[in-house]
């Protein structure tokens, strides 16, 4: 999942473009972000990315996609119990939080 994530980042950023790794705790969860400084997703695009076979606008850029990379992040997310979130803005960048459940004591 972290390897289709930082795929993403990069393919979908320009030259000199950064990627950051943030961790951080949170009452519930731990949380590691993985953000960029790409091209950013559409707002129009964002409620389907974890759709199978969705490719969207940049999707459609770039012929190498197949629409299945988030599905399969999504899917791995839930099997393993985390949550996973993302926000964009176009010609900003995108932020992907996974969200590790804290184990009961």
């Amino acid at each position: 999942a972290l390897t289709q994530l930082i795929t993403n980042a990069v393919r979908y950023s320009s030259e000199g473009s950064k990627l950051f790794f943030t961790s951080y705790k949170e009452k519930d969860y731990i949380a590691l972000e993985v953000r960029d400084e790409g091209l950013g997703i559409p707002k129009e695009d964002l409620p389907r990315v974890f759709d199978p076979y969705f490719t969207g606008e940049n999707g459609r850029k770039f012929q190498e996609s197949t629409g299945m990379g988030l599905y399969l992040v999504k899917q791995i997310g839930e099997k393993l119990h985390h949550n996973i979130t993302i926000t964009s803005r176009v010609e900003e960048g995108t932020t992907v939080r996974l969200l590790f459940q804290k184990a009961a004591h």
